[in-house]
């Protein structure tokens, strides 16, 4: 038996970078669609702000591997909705994923394919564990970058395609200085 080698990083907890990692930049352009208030979406979309970073340490597809990431995502907003991950099912449904809050403030909001909807807040230290079928997307509810460690096995998979076409039955804003989750009235069952 050929054993894989071992492997240790350093990860930069005060900026989310992993030196060496795959690196993924996702602008306001690559979320056309996904933020309710279209308006203010153009009229930020003349700045084009980046979102998210995504730096990844991916294996080849092996039962039994894992890949990590971290995401720094950043703060802002559009219109009243908080920036956030585009947000994915695993294309292997039945796969489980792990967040890990490193700095700022934030949450998890999780859809079951039927459209039952949970928000979990994350801060530092939080922990949240996404079960398999749940889809999931980040949110920054703060003030500052929202750092977070994911873990998943490598064979998941992503599935973007589904949360473009249908969205989350729920969205993230501020409304009169606080945080709420509300019913999305674009989601389509």
């Amino acid at each position: 038996m050929e054993y894989k080698k071992p492997l240790g990083v350093d990860i930069d907890l005060e900026t989310g970078v992993i030196p060496g990692a795959q690196k993924l930049v996702r602008r306001l352009s690559s979320l056309k669609g996904y933020f309710l208030d279209e308006k203010a979406y153009n009229e930020l979309l003349r700045e084009d702000p980046v979102v998210y970073e995504v730096y990844a340490i991916e294996q080849e597809e092996n039962d039994g591997d894992l890949n990590f990431a971290t995401t720094v995502l950043y703060p802002g907003k559009v219109g009243k909705e908080f920036f956030f991950t585009k947000g994915h099912s695993h294309a292997k449904a039945d796969r489980a994923e792990i967040y890990y809050g490193i700095r700022g403030k934030g949450g998890m909001l999780l859809q079951t394919p039927e459209g039952k909807a949970e928000w979990i807040p994350m801060g530092p230290g939080t922990v949240v564990y996404v079960p398999p079928y749940w889809a999931h997307r980040t949110v920054n509810t703060g003030n500052e970058p929202f750092i977070f460690l994911a873990v998943y096995p490598a064979d998941a998979g992503h599935d973007y395609g589904s949360i473009a076409e249908k969205g989350f039955s729920k969205i993230v804003i501020e409304e009169n200085g606080e945080v709420k989750v509300v019913n999305n009235p674009r989601w389509k069952k």
